[in-house]
């Protein structure tokens, strides 16, 4: 007798972290999607330079967590690996929608509401390619997209989302040291991209494979015309 693979949907509860004071000064949210191998708490910290009067950032956690030296270490979090991958990239996406709404019901409590503010999506590394494929299921609305050192997937539809990608602002950053996404890497997707029409800026900065300050300054200039450091 053979094997059969079997599926069954079941709840768990996921984990996020927030930063800034909701209310009704915020002018601006975030959404930030840490990469592989890493905790949402700690990709948050890097966003400490914005200010929390005018600035919400939200980090949702990975559904998987392991540990990083095998047996133990620290625990880190990942947001897919190729087994069962199609239904773990549903998982997500729909995680994901569900924390929007949230955060829109929890600012609308706070006399914020999400349709009046400007609304970003950072993704870095591993989390490139999972913003893209939630934000191609079209389910939310996003001012600005940012793409941070990491690799779009090849698995989404490009020519159905280009609507929905150039109706936001998209944005690629990648450090000039970085080990893993070479700029010969982005000028792969960079060609793709405009094969397609999808229209994007390009950011580099000096720096490897992270969220560095000075890669944040760089983009906050390029979307405000204004220093992020003080």
């Amino acid at each position: 007798m053979e094997m059969e693979e079997q599926h069954l949907k079941v709840s768990r509860t996921a984990r996020y972290f927030t930063y800034g004071n909701a209310g009704p000064g915020i002018l601006r949210v975030w959404f930030v999607l840490h990469g592989y191998g890493q905790l949402a708490s700690s990709v948050l910290k890097r966003f400490s330079s914005f200010n929390p009067e005018t600035d919400f950032v939200v980090a949702p956690e990975g559904l998987s967590r392991f540990y990083w030296e095998g047996f133990g270490g620290k625990p880190v979090a990942s947001w897919m690996t190729s087994a069962d991958r199609l239904h773990e990239i549903a998982d997500y996406v729909a995680y994901l929608n569900q924390l929007y709404q949230q955060v829109s019901w929890d600012l609308l409590d706070k006399h914020c509401r999400m349709d009046r503010v400007e609304v970003n999506v950072l993704g870095f590394s591993q989390g490139t390619a999972t913003t893209a494929r939630w934000l191609a299921d079209g389910s939310v609305k996003i001012d600005q997209v940012i793409f941070w050192a990491g690799p779009l997937p090849e698995d989404v539809d490009w020519e159905a989302a280009k609507p929905i990608f150039n109706a936001s602002r998209a944005v690629f950053l990648l450090g000039d040291q970085d080990p893993f996404m070479k700029f010969e890497h982005f000028d792969h997707h960079k060609k793709k991209l405009e094969e397609l029409g999808l229209n994007f800026d390009f950011i580099p900065f000096e720096g490897a494979h992270d969220i560095e300050p000075d890669g944040l300054d760089k983009l906050w200039k390029h979307l405000y015309k204004e220093s992020l450091l003080t």
